[in-house]
């Protein structure tokens, strides 16, 4: 709550002193500088700390403690008194006896605070300020969402966002940027927010497979001839081959209408043909595509060794490439396959699309999210069941020689995605019996696949302890090897990887601003992880011209992370 209200502050001030018209207004009105100062006493009274004690203590332990002692003790004495007139004698005897017991009772208390944090008087408070200052409405963005882990995520929503959603009567309205099924709306109603799905197949798959990919690329073409023609002033097609449509089409099937991957391909285009004063072509493209696979995406698994997270987390990683890895062989291996509908086309046959029964498509999820494929469309197979047809990266088939999309021209080629020879069901099943293991977090007992069901049905309970719970666990048998001969100290947090990535990827020092970008995150954390990454002698922080930090890559760090002996390829046969 209180970085939202502070980049309101900061807002308001950029919007006064960017603006002529504003300032002038302001010079009569007042009404931003008295806003900034509410604001001001609103930071003030705003604490983190906002502790109550908790009505009732509880006696937490009692110590008991006792003791005993005995004293005794005998006097005697006796005296002789001669005088004149008389004599006399006297004797005496004492006797002490003393017997002493203590006991002693000490109980330790606990006084138990509460940390109270209300959204709802916060909120109101906020809301109150701004219409004062003739505010109708907030509007918060929110990027990255599907960065956050779960647990996290989880936070952020059950104690900001629904809040700020549900509590300020449509004043505070929220974009939230997050991956399709990477969300978590908590108390927020569905059916009462907008869903507005960027991903080729939501946007365009409401039709036929035809009509989705014209649109594909006429959203492509459209991306990048307006930002050429506002950006460069003259005539964007200068840039291309004579037939645009062609190449047009080729940029679609490098990006699939990820404006991302879109931006990367056209720096490697601008690097390669652009500055050189060559025109665009489709194998410029190809190339272009292939980069930026090898540079951006394929170092997933590499990296995925050095991740800070427990063996099974890692090994999980690794499991999915040698699901990766089958999917590559078979369609590898399809080149050479013989039948009707094969024989019919010329030249080598594409085998860049698969399909997988829909129970089978969250299983792909994390490789759709790091860009090793895409889902394409979903149509009814020959058996007549609904299926999830995918496409490989583009920069992926050009690496292993595999001809990307679907023949055109003849009416049989239009289910050409469905053909049963690409039916990948075998190879998840494939993999799922070979990688995955039901274990009991309490007894440590294993289950097979097959009573998965049954297990799901009683809520996961174990029923050998029938009080540990049971979790399914992904474990890559063919890098088990190669994952445990990383050494521990090697092991980092995934932002300070994304970093040494990044500098490993540039032949040039980079700022911090510049690695942020890459990394979808704040040029402070940044800062902040790269001199973690100095005082392990990994990254070296040096001033340049204009006095700002530059960071590169050091020879221990390249040595340690980026061993050119081991290789990042997949291993296909």
């Amino acid at each position: 709550m209180r970085n939202v209200v502070e980049e309101i502050r900061n807002e308001l001030q950029k919007k006064l002193s960017n603006s002529l018209w504003e300032r002038v207004k302001n010079s009569f009105s007042g009404r931003v500088e008295s806003l900034h100062s509410e604001l001001e006493a609103f930071l003030e009274n705003y604490s983190d700390e906002n502790f109550i004690r908790v009505v009732g203590i509880r006696c937490m332990q009692r110590k008991e403690s006792g003791s005993s002692a005995s004293t005794s003790q005998r006097v005697a004495s006796a005296a002789l008194n001669i005088s004149q007139e008389k004599v006399g004698a006297t004797l005496t005897s004492e006797s002490k006896e003393a017997n002493e017991v203590k006991r002693s009772g000490e109980s330790e208390y606990a006084d138990l605070l509460l940390n109270v944090f209300n959204p709802a008087d916060l909120i109101g408070k906020l809301k109150s300020v701004l219409k004062r200052a003739g505010f109708r409405h907030l509007f918060v963005l929110i990027d990255d969402f599907s960065e956050l882990p779960l647990d996290p995520m989880r936070a952020v929503v059950d104690v900001l966002l629904a809040p700020l959603n549900n509590l300020s009567d449509e004043f505070i309205k929220l974009k939230i940027a997050a991956y399709p099924g990477r969300i978590y709306l908590g108390s927020i109603d569905r059916t009462k927010i907008d869903e507005v799905y960027l991903d080729l197949f939501k946007l365009y798959g409401s039709g036929d497979i035809t009509r989705l990919e014209e649109n594909g690329v006429d959203f492509t073409k459209r991306l990048v001839l307006q930002r050429l023609t506002h950006y460069c002033g003259a005539d964007p097609t200068r840039f291309f081959e004579k037939n645009n449509e062609e190449v047009f089409r080729h940029l679609f099937n490098a990006c699939l209408c990820n404006p991302r991957i879109l931006g990367h391909t056209l720096v490697y285009l601008y690097e390669s043909h652009v500055s050189a004063g060559k025109v665009i072509g489709l194998r410029a493209i190809a190339d272009a595509s292939r980069k930026f696979y090898e540079e951006k995406v394929e170092s997933f698994f590499q990296s995925g060794r050095f991740l800070q997270e427990a063996f099974d987390e890692r090994s999980s990683i690794f499991s999915l490439k040698e699901l990766l890895e089958s999917f590559v062989h078979r369609a590898r291996e399809l080149r050479r396959h013989t039948s009707s509908v094969f024989t019919a086309i010329e030249g080598t046959p594409p085998t860049s699309h698969f399909h997988v029964a829909l129970e089978h498509e969250p299983l792909l999820a994390t490789l759709e999210l790091n860009f090793f494929l895409t889902k394409y469309f979903e149509m009814t197979n020959r058996e007549g069941r609904k299926v999830a047809i995918f496409a490989l990266n583009l920069g992926l088939c050009e690496k292993y020689a595999i001809a990307f999309g679907r023949p055109t021209g003849e009416r049989v080629f239009r289910l050409y995605f469905v053909e049963r020879v690409f039916d990948y069901s075998p190879q998840i099943l494939n993999y799922l019996r070979n990688n995955q293991e039901i274990v009991c977090c309490g007894c440590g007992a294993k289950f097979e696949l097959v009573d998965l069901d049954k297990l799901q049905f009683f809520g996961m309970r174990c029923p050998k302890c029938q009080e540990g719970h049971c979790r399914v666990i992904n474990l890559s048998r063919k890098y088990e090897s190669e994952l445990k001969s990383v050494r521990g100290e090697l092991l980092l947090p995934r932002t300070e990887l994304g970093i040494l990535q990044t500098l490993e990827a540039s032949s040039e020092s980079m700022r911090a601003g510049e690695i942020a970008e890459e990394l979808d995150c704040s040029h402070q954390l940044v800062g902040r992880r790269a001199k973690h990454l100095e005082e392990r002698k990994l990254v070296d922080r040096e001033l340049d011209t204009d006095g700002r930090r530059t960071y590169a890559l050091t020879e221990l760090a390249r040595r340690s992370y980026f061993d050119p002996t081991v290789s990042a390829d997949l291993k296909v046969e």
